[in-house]
């Protein structure tokens, strides 16, 4: 006897995503500042390149029924193009890329460490004004057109065109982390147990605070206050700037991947236990002070791998290691699927600068877009 199974139904995963295969883990995700580009850094060096813009977005897709009022999406219809590849091992894996200028991205070559750029297009060129010393961290200074690049204990502003030097310093530490506050006025600079806080305007250092722990991102907080770090020891690295002072929150469960401030929910959130950790600003945990927490999202028995704060809403996208990625609000316990768990662990999470863009890479080299409709969060 013949046994006819049902279709499977599309999740909204399947009709709100782009997803490719880029056959390798992807380690790092950034759009670029116009929107138009999503870059990705793969484990093996390559760099993979696909358009932000979309011929059958979601938007164009939705249908309201006449009589009911009801909104569904049909699905795709067009086969996607591919990412562009390029041509041979380009980026070091260990140091994250940056924006470059409106469209591009700088990021240290894979065979000289020396700073080099990608085209929105996926282009790779060498920066030759350059120093060709090895670069060991990155950040953007799109206000003023420039670039912070660290090579060991050197700090130096660099121009986002050709990459010739503005300005530098010497620090009395290595440099493996740079984080630009949102005015862009301070820089902050970890390296070996230590932060050196720098003053872009002059490049002049004014205070160097010791920090335990391995970091694996910084952040500023909004107020300028304060500095927030995953550490891969299990913990998360305070940094009371004001005070030159310093505290760790520790004994995570996992290692603490992502760390970040929510300027809309006023409060700070970190992975690496079993739901998303958080506190609210400016009451934070630091010394004597238990500081106030937020509870977002529902407990599970799955560590939470990766967050990533909304840019405009008080949301954060939420990964798991079975590669489940929910949407939650900060300090609630709203959840809302986006993608089932695949079996493949998250590896990089990103959203873009309007926030209608939510990147998803996987240790499997599942690279996706998911795209929310205009009306979904109304």
């Amino acid at each position: 006897m013949t046994q006819h199974k049902p279709p499977q139904a599309m999740t909204l995963f399947d009709l709100i995503a782009r997803t490719w295969d880029v056959k390798t883990e992807v380690r790092a995700l950034q759009f670029n500042a116009k929107g138009t580009s999503l870059a990705a850094q793969l484990a093996d060096g390559q760099m993979a390149f696909v358009s932000v813009q979309d011929a059958e977005s979601p938007d164009s897709r939705v249908r309201v029924e006449a009589d009911t009022g009801r909104s569904s999406i049909r699905p795709r219809s067009k086969p996607l193009p591919p990412p562009v590849f390029s041509e041979a091992p380009a980026a070091r894996v260990d140091v994250p890329m940056c924006r470059l200028g409106d469209q591009g991205f700088a990021f240290p070559h894979a065979e000289t460490g020396a700073l080099w750029r990608a085209t929105a297009r996926g282009q790779t060129l060498a920066m030759n004004a350059a120093c060709q010393d090895a670069v060991t961290a990155l950040a953007t200074l799109s206000s003023s057109g420039q670039v912070a690049v660290a090579h060991g204990a050197r700090l130096a502003l660099v121009a986002e065109t050709g990459g010739a030097e503005v300005a530098g310093i010497k620090l009395d530490h290595g440099v493996t982390r740079i984080a630009v506050s949102g005015d862009e006025s301070l820089l902050a600079c970890w390296g070996a147990g230590q932060v050196s806080i720098v003053r872009a305007e002059d490049i002049t250092c004014l205070a160097q605070i010791t920090c335990d722990g391995k970091v694996l991102c910084l952040e500023w907080s909004p107020c300028q206050r304060w500095l927030v770090a995953g550490c891969e020891d299990k913990a998360v690295l305070l940094v009371d700037v004001t005070a030159s002072a310093s505290d760790r929150i520790v004994d995570f469960p996992a290692p603490v991947l992502s760390a970040q401030f929510s300027d809309q929910a006023k409060a700070v959130i970190a992975s690496g236990a079993f739901r998303v950790v958080g506190w609210s600003l400016p009451d934070l945990p630091f010394g004597d002070h238990a500081g106030a927490p937020i509870e977002t999202g529902k407990p599970g028995l799955t560590i939470v791998d990766w967050v990533a704060v909304h840019p405009k809403r008080d949301l954060c996208a939420v990964s798991y290691g079975s590669g489940l990625v929910m949407l939650c609000r900060i300090g609630h316990p709203d959840e809302m699927l986006v993608r089932e768990g695949t079996g493949a662990a998250v590896s990089a999470l990103a959203w873009s600068d309007d926030g209608a863009h939510l990147a998803i890479g996987g240790e499997d080299g599942s690279l996706s877009i998911a795209t929310f409709p205009k009306n979904m969060f109304k």
